[in-house]
């Protein structure tokens, strides 16, 4: 299983587009791993998890041939993590694609309600987009195929109605990506414990809070990072060598990327950046 970190940002990216703060600022400055899209990964080039507003830049920095991409899951509607309008690009017209099939979309009842309302005003353009792309809902703890690979899909806490996270398995490979939540509800945390058997290979774990201490429960500060790993090491879903990453970053953090590695480091994560492989 290889992922592709094509975006870690959170919606405003990072520098934020009209922020003029000191971390930004200092993004700016230091360029390289600070500057950062806004989230979405590309597993094994076929598979990718929602469609960032970015995708584009990511097609051209990193050299990228979507039209390999077979299915596309969405952990939730909020405008960084579902760009309608980049998918009309795949229509006839747009893109001409060799292989032409249809493409898939997985995601829950409201994300399809999102998807529905956008083909309601993308027909006064694009009359045939819905006959090119296809939408599966699922709910939580779902299991379904995608990519060539096992997926399931797990209850998350964030402000988004229906927010999931998804979990991952390919060849005997497992792959947590859980951005867009805060500290997991006591469903998911009862679906990990039951994995205590079949530990993750990876975890991405939402670190957009970063350093404040905070009261919101829709994302996570570094210290839930680190909760987060401990718990699941403690009850078995995770090992001293599941790989965990801090993902999903804000300006609002507070902390830019040498900052996290030192600190994080220690703590067992690594931080990623645009255009990290992850292999597994």
């Amino acid at each position: 299983m290889n992922i592709l970190y094509l975006g870690t940002a959170a919606a405003e990216g990072v520098p934020a587009l009209f922020c003029q703060c000191d971390t930004c600022r200092q993004a700016q400055a230091r360029g390289g791993k600070d500057l950062r899209m806004r989230s979405s990964v590309l597993i094994d080039e076929r598979l990718m998890v929602d469609v960032s507003p970015d995708l584009l830049c990511a097609r051209h920095r990193f050299g990228l041939d979507l039209a390999r991409v077979r299915d596309i899951v969405i952990t939730h509607a909020h405008m960084d993590h579902f760009a309608r309008e980049a998918l009309s690009m795949f229509a006839p017209g747009f893109a001409h694609i060799q292989d032409r099939r249809t493409l898939r979309l997985f995601g829950t009842a409201h994300t399809r309600r999102v998807w529905e309302e956008y083909l309601t005003a993308a027909v006064m353009k694009e009359p045939d987009l819905g006959q090119y792309i296809e939408f599966y809902t699922v709910k939580p703890f779902d299991v379904f195929e995608a990519g060539g690979m096992t997926v399931t899909a797990l209850p998350a806490v964030h402000s988004c109605p229906q927010s999931v996270i998804y979990a991952f398995e390919q060849d005997g490979k497992r792959f947590l990506y859980a951005n867009d939540t805060g500290l997991f509800p006591q469903e998911t945390w009862a679906w990990l414990e039951a994995q205590r058997d079949r530990p993750f290979d990876a975890v991405s774990l939402d670190s957009t809070m970063g350093l404040p201490d905070s009261k919101y429960t829709g994302h996570m500060t570094l210290k839930q990072n680190v909760y987060t790993r401990e718990t699941m090491i403690q009850n078995g879903s995770a090992t001293e060598n599941t790989a965990f990453l801090c993902h999903h970053f804000s300006h609002n953090g507070r902390i830019l990327h040498r900052e996290l590695e030192a600190l994080m480091g220690p703590q067992g994560f690594d931080i990623a950046y645009d255009g990290l492989t992850l292999t597994l």
